[in-house]
C-alpha cells in the first residue's frame, strides 16, 4: 500500500470519527444523520455536470450500497442510543474489517502476503482491544451490543459492495456522486414520512453542524472508495478502522467516558500494524 494511500485512509478515519461523534452528541441521533445526508445532497449536486456517468455495470452496486447504507444509518443511530460512544463505535468498526478480509480472500480472491497478513492482524488486534475493553458492560447492554454488531455487518457489506462497484465504475467520482444522491435521498425521504414541522425546524437550526458533518462524511468515504479502487479492499478496510483511536480520545475527553492503559496498548499495536504496512510497500 503506497504511502499516499495510507495517508488518505488515515485522514478518512479521522473525518469518520468526528462526524460519528456529532451523531452521538445529538439528542435525536437519526435527525443528525438526516441533516448530514441532506447536506451531502447539497454538496454533490453542483458536481453532476462535471463527473459524467459511471459504467453501466456499477449501477446495481450503487443501488445495493444505498440500501445497505440506509440499514447502517438505522442501526448506527440505535447503537448510539443504547451504548457509550467509546463502546459502540469500536465494536461496530472493529468487527467489520474481519468480515471484509474474509470476503476479499475467499470470494474476491485477493492474495495477501505473509507480511500483509501480519500487519492486518496487528491492526485488527489493536482495534479489538478497544472493542473488548468494556465487554462486561456491553454484555449487560444486549441492545447496544446487538445494534453495534448489526452495524458491523452493514459496514462490511457496503464496503465490499463499493470496493467492487468503484472498480467497475471506471469513474470513482461519478460513482460516489450518484451513490451519495441515492443513499442520502433514502434517508431524507424516510425522515420526511415520519417527521412533523418541529423536527424540520430543529434540523434547520443545526444547519452548520449538518453541513460540517456532511462535508466530513462525504470526504471520508470518497477517499476510502477511491483507495479501494487502487489496492486491496481488506487492507483499506482495516486501516480505515484506526478511527477507533480518535473515537477513544473523543469519548474520553469530550464525552467524559472512562479511559485507561488498555487503550494506550491498543494504539501502539494499531500503529505497529500501520508502520509495517508502510514498510512492506516502501
Amino acid at each position: 500500500m503506497d504511502a499516499h494511500i495510507i495517508a488518505l485512509v488515515l485522514t478518512a478515519a479521522f473525518f469518520h470519527a468526528v462526524w460519528n461523534a456529532s451523531v452521538k452528541r445529538g439528542e435525536d441521533k437519526f435527525r443528525v444523520i438526516t441533516g448530514i445526508q441532506a447536506a451531502s445532497i447539497i454538496l454533490v449536486l453542483p458536481l453532476l455536470p462535471f463527473v459524467g456517468l459511471p459504467h453501466a455495470d456499477s449501477w446495481l452496486y450503487i443501488a445495493l450500497s444505498a440500501a445497505l447504507h440506509f440499514g447502517y444509518y438505522l442501526s448506527l443511530a440505535a447503537a448510539y442510543r443504547h451504548g457509550d460512544f467509546a463502546q459502540a463505535y469500536p465494536v461496530a468498526r472493529g468487527s467489520a474489517p474481519i468480515l471484509v478480509a474474509l470476503w476479499g480472500v475467499l470470494v474476491l480472491r485477493e492474495a495477501l502476503s505473509g507480511g500483509q497478513w501480519a500487519a492486518l492482524i496487528l491492526v485488527l488486534g489493536g482495534i479489538m482491544i478497544f472493542a473488548t475493553r468494556r465487554l462486561g458492560g456491553v454484555l449487560q447492554q444486549r441492545k447496544a451490543m446487538g445494534c453495534a454488531l448489526l452495524t458491523a455487518a452493514f459496514i462490511a457489506a457496503y464496503t465490499v459492495t463499493d470496493g467492487i462497484g468503484g472498480r467497475r465504475s471506471g469513474n470513482v467520482a461519478a460513482y460516489m456522486v450518484y451513490l451519495t444522491l441515492l443513499d442520502s435521498a433514502l434517508v431524507v425521504l424516510y425522515s420526511a414520512q415520519r417527521w412533523r414541522g418541529n423536527e424540520w425546524r430543529a434540523l434547520a437550526t443545526d444547519w452548520r453542524l449538518s453541513l460540517a458533518g456532511g462535508a466530513l462524511a462525504l470526504s471520508a468515504y470518497w477517499m476510502v472508495v477511491w483507495s479501494m479502487s487502487q489496492t486491496s479492499i481488506a487492507l483499506v478496510s482495516a486501516l480505515r478502522e484506526t478511527s477507533v483511536i480518535i473515537a477513544a480520545l473523543i469519548g474520553a475527553y469530550y464525552f467524559k467516558e472512562p479511559a485507561g492503559k488498555r487503550r494506550i496498548v491498543a494504539s501502539i499495536v494499531i500503529f505497529a500494524g500501520i508502520a509495517l504496512l508502510g514498510w512492506l510497500e516502501s
